[in-house]
């Protein structure tokens, strides 16, 4: 992890933003082929969220993008969880008090997936599992590099006042997620928003309360370099 810095990227910065949409559009086109190259003569993905969004990005040493996310911000559009699960209910109060976000977007190099079976998010196999259940608290290798993205929208989300993280997500990056001890709750059924999906919430307050008490470690990773009035009701 040492060896990449994670931001967030200004919208204004044409070309970060740049490398953002090409590295999407070449994970999401042609590897994952949930859009076609046709409808992207530019081979950049991006949508209408993207100007109501803050973006964060993993930069290598050579600056260049190997990982990104965004998160979205209760605007002109509705959230995307609300447009695509009409099962899905979202308290009004939370998004007229930009109390809520939805996270989107996550997506890494293939120069970081090099492993046979290695998906989209590094998805834990057996062998990670048990190591998690043998008390290491941070998966070592570069698996974690989607929780460097993480922590840069956790620091954000708490500067701002966030309490719910949103998200439509694959089983695999939920399953990541878990064992970690971030519990997202899914809360609908599933659809296809590339590729199969299903809705979650997360209550931040509930994921860092299980994160510092299961893995304190990875919880002080979280912590690092978030300004301390943020972190009151923790001892770090």
């Amino acid at each position: 992890m040492e060896y990449f810095t994670f931001k967030k990227v200004n919208f204004n910065d044409h070309e970060l933003m740049d490398q953002i949409y090409r590295l999407r559009f070449e994970v999401y086109c042609n590897e994952c082929h949930f859009i076609s190259q046709e409808d992207y003569p530019e081979q950049r993905e991006k949508d209408i969220y993207d100007p109501q969004s803050l973006h964060f990005a993993a930069i290598n040493s050579e600056n260049e993008v190997i990982g990104t996310m965004r998160m979205i911000l209760p605007g002109e559009h509705k959230l995307p969880i609300e447009t695509h699960c009409s099962d899905v209910s979202i308290d009004p109060k939370k998004i007229q008090q930009q109390q809520c976000v939805e996270i989107s977007r996550l997506v890494i190099s293939r120069k970081l997936r090099r492993r046979k079976g290695d998906e989209l998010y590094y998805s834990p196999d057996s062998a990670d599992t048990a190591v998690m259940k043998e008390g290491v608290e941070f998966l070592r290798r570069h698996r974690p590099m989607a929780f460097g993205l993480y922590r840069e929208i956790y620091h954000e989300s708490k500067r701002r006042g966030i309490q719910e993280w949103y998200s439509l997500m694959e089983k695999s990056l939920w399953l990541l997620l878990r064992i970690h001890g971030f519990h997202f709750e899914c809360v609908g059924k599933q659809v296809d928003v590339y590729g199969p999906v299903n809705p979650y919430i997360g209550k931040i307050h509930l994921i860092e309360q299980e994160v510092q008490q299961k893995f304190p470690k990875f919880f002080e990773y979280f912590a690092q370099n978030l300004e301390t009035q943020y972190l009151k009701e923790f001892r770090i």
